[in-house]
């Protein structure tokens, strides 16, 4: 009995081997199994991501094509825009031609008034601006300066024949830092500058209602008087009373003064009795347009005709 029992087990030993293997197999072909569905779910993942990635790409390149369009246009609504500031200031200066002067009995003729600057003279206050200062354009800082020289623009003469297109090519050959700078005022503002229309270019400037850069300039070269936007007090014939006397009836502006009658400024000193009974104020609404407008070299020419403010001739 015994030997057939070890006959039997030596006949079909195997089968106590082929079951654990049997169940490592089937073991191994599960996990096998596993990984090579998560492979395929990782792949789909890939290949979904780079076609999001290529519907990304591609609406990039649309975005920056509709970008070029809209900087395109937008340079060609400023050019628009600074075409029209220049016409708007020949306008201006077309409606102002009408000389005030011509109305003035010449200063010599009256041993009173003050000597009449020569305007000849007039003029050389500007002498210490030199052509070459680029700076004085609004958009041109030192390192802007520096560029333009680089290729050849030296002086305002140079800008004032180099069109929009030509400085937009200067520009960009110095990468997107230089993109978003836009040059298509630059050839105006240079011929007003080149051409010492001093008073122009600051109209210019301010047409947008930001600041005169030139204006600015003028003042720290000390070549025209610094005021406060709206002081009275730049006006001759008011001082400090005065000014706070116009301020509390309601006239706290350049413009506001230009635009007051004589009648009603007489009115305003009058009710203080006769404490400003000296004061005149018929010249105050034409200094007041001159300043209103930044005509500082026509106001301070007319102021010279002056005597305390009062126009004698």
């Amino acid at each position: 009995m015994n030997l057939n029992i070890f006959t039997d087990f030596c006949a079909y030993w195997w089968l106590a081997w082929l079951l654990p293997f049997l169940l490592g197999l089937l073991l191994g072909w599960l996990i096998w199994g596993r990984w090579i569905r998560k492979v395929r779910e990782l792949e789909d993942d890939l290949a979904r991501a780079n076609s999001r990635i290529n519907d990304l790409q591609k609406k990039l390149n649309d975005c920056n094509k509709e970008k070029e369009n809209i900087d395109r246009e937008a340079r060609d609504y400023k050019h628009q825009l600074s075409t029209a500031k220049a016409e708007i200031s020949s306008l201006k200066t077309s409606q102002t031609s009408t000389d005030y002067r011509a109305s003035i009995t010449p200063i010599a003729t009256s041993p009173e008034k003050k000597h009449i600057t020569n305007p000849t003279t007039k003029k050389d206050k500007y002498a210490k601006v030199s052509d070459d200062n680029l700076q004085i354009i609004e958009g041109i800082g030192p390192k802007m300066e520096q560029v333009l020289k680089e290729n050849g623009i030296k002086n305002l003469e140079n800008l004032s024949t180099t069109n929009a297109e030509q400085l937009r090519t200067i520009l960009d050959k110095y990468g997107d830092k230089y993109r978003i700078i836009d040059p298509t005022d630059w050839t105006q503002q240079a011929r007003l500058a080149n051409n010492k229309k001093w008073d122009e270019l600051i109209r210019f400037q301010k047409a947008d209602g930001s600041d005169s850069k030139a204006e600015k300039m003028f003042v720290k070269m000390g070549i025209i008087k610094a005021f406060q936007l709206n002081d009275l007090k730049a006006i001759e014939g008011i001082g400090p009373k005065i000014a706070e006397l116009l301020n509390n009836n309601g006239i706290n502006t350049w413009k506001a003064l230009a635009e007051s009658s004589v009648d009603s400024l007489k009115n305003i000193l009058d009710s203080q009795g006769s404490k400003y009974a000296l004061a005149d104020p018929k010249t105050w609404p034409t200094q007041a347009q001159m300043a209103a407008d930044g005509e500082w070299d026509k106001l301070e020419e007319y102021q010279d005709f002056l005597n305390g403010g009062k126009d004698y001739s």
